[in-house]
């Protein structure tokens, strides 16, 4: 439920509290993250409401309450790949990446906590309409504005509190991936306080989950070739390769008979138009895992085309833009799997919504990456943990990597799994030495 008041919009969420102490004292802000607040004043200086206060955040059993968002900063890190990532769209090695940090507090004794998200855009408008600049932008006026100030129930159910967000950003029309952001730092905010993580709060009992890895476009038959044998030998379960016209079914062929037991799917990011995706029949015959999103992203009848002419599952990811276009993807069979990515969906929330909707319609599911830093796959990890996900997610770094060092850490592949995050929060915070030497712009949203 959302109610309007004139000092805050609250965001209230009933269930029951964890008991496990998360509370994030302001004394300790300094060590924990970016050593300040990143606008340099006090943590809740000019908001209304009192300091952070240290102490845990209630006896086993007892309520945290209500607390208020009283700070939303914006911080813009510049990353680069270390081997360019080429797509149908052209090649990635410059990777901007928005992150947002929030800060919450309860009453004079109740504490608070920090909590951080990632804007997965990229640095173009290439996979849609959203770019780093741009998120910047709407990120700092208008969705950062509106949820300054939001009262969210700290140990209530998470998917009620995050519903909530969701309305509270609602009014701002778009712009997915920078509402994701907001909606994961309050995530994490809410879960760090009342000492929960989020497998805990998604019902997720897996403490690992498979890994996949992404190599690029086959140009270069030989170099992609290393990269699959890379993946393979840092025990990738499975591989996904990037196709364009041109560039799909000789080097899949040749790839296919390097690799004859590898699981491969193939990926054009809607780079086909109906006559050019005759061409991707002769990919029919080599045991694919899958053929994501061959034509364009509103083009729901055309996939529905192949789907029916291909024994290979057609996969889509672009096509669907909300929770509502899982259902039409399976009332027009357009697709028998879907790549479930929280950020491309709006964030969590809704993630666990088109999750749930999928899980009706008899769809599988796999979560695809964004070329984001540990923090983002932490989130996609743990969704990757509920039950129907039938290929391994794009949770590890193989190719792409990152030049800089991943301000958040790394992803830790073992026997082809990587760990569900199990510590308060949806990952860790990131280091303050790491964050500092790649950070290119601050603000502090104000209302």
């Amino acid at each position: 439920m959302v109610a309007c008041g004139s000092d805050a919009v609250r965001i209230i969420a009933v269930g029951p509290p964890s008991g496990a102490p998360g509370c994030f004292p302001a004394r300790l802000l300094a060590a924990a993250s970016v050593g300040r607040s990143v606008s340099g004043r006090e943590v809740g200086a000019g908001t209304g409401t009192s300091r952070l206060v240290g102490g845990a955040p209630g006896p086993a059993g007892g309520a945290l309450g209500a607390a208020r968002i009283v700070a939303v900063d914006l911080v813009r890190v510049e990353l680069h790949l270390a081997v360019g990532h080429r797509t149908s769209y052209g090649e990635e090695r410059h990777r901007p990446v928005v992150l947002a940090r929030v800060l919450v507090e309860g009453g004079e004794s109740a504490g608070g906590a920090e909590g951080w998200g990632e804007c997965a855009a990229l640095a173009d408008p290439v996979y849609d309409e959203e770019y780093a600049a741009g998120a910047w932008a709407v990120l700092r006026d208008h969705l950062g504005p509106r949820l300054l100030g939001a009262e969210v129930d700290a140990d209530g159910d998470l998917m009620h509190t995050l519903s909530g967000v969701g309305q509270v950003l609602g009014a701002v029309r778009g712009h997915r991936m920078a509402k994701a952001c907001l909606e994961m730092a309050v995530a994490d905010a809410v879960l760090r306080w009342s000492g929960r993580s989020l497998a805990f709060a998604l019902g997720v009992e897996a403490t690992h989950v498979a890994a996949g890895a992404a190599v690029g476009l086959p140009d270069d038959l030989a170099r992609t070739r290393d990269e699959v044998a890379g993946a393979v030998a840092a025990g990738f379960a499975r591989v996904r390769v990037k196709i364009a016209p041109g560039c799909d079914v000789g080097p899949v062929r040749a790839l296919r008979s390097c690799f004859p037991d590898l699981a491969i799917q193939v990926d054009a990011n809607g780079a086909y138009g109906h006559d050019g995706a005759r061409a991707l029949d002769g990919l029919d015959d080599l045991g694919l895992a899958c053929i994501e999103q061959p034509l364009d992203p509103a083009d729901l009848l055309g996939h529905a085309e192949l789907a029916r002419r291909w024994r290979t599952p057609v996969c889509l990811d672009e096509s669907v833009r909300d929770a509502a276009d899982v259902d039409m993807v399976a009332a027009l069979g357009a697709a028998s799997m879907i790549c479930l990515k929280p950020a491309r969906l709006g964030g969590i929330g809704p993630a666990v919504d088109a999750h749930r909707r999928a899980r009706l319609a008899r769809i599988g599911l796999w979560c695809g990456g964004m070329l984001q830093t540990a923090r983002g796959r932490a989130v996609d990890a743990a969704v990757s943990g509920l039950p129907g996900f039938v290929l391994a997610g794009d949770l590890g770094m193989s190719s792409p990597a990152f030049v800089e060092p991943d301000p958040f850490g790394s992803v830790r592949l073992r026997s082809g799994r990587v760990e569900v995050y199990q510590g308060a929060g949806v990952g860790p915070l990131p280091d303050a030495d790491r964050l500092r030497a790649v950070t290119a712009e601050e603000v502090s949203v104000a209302r």
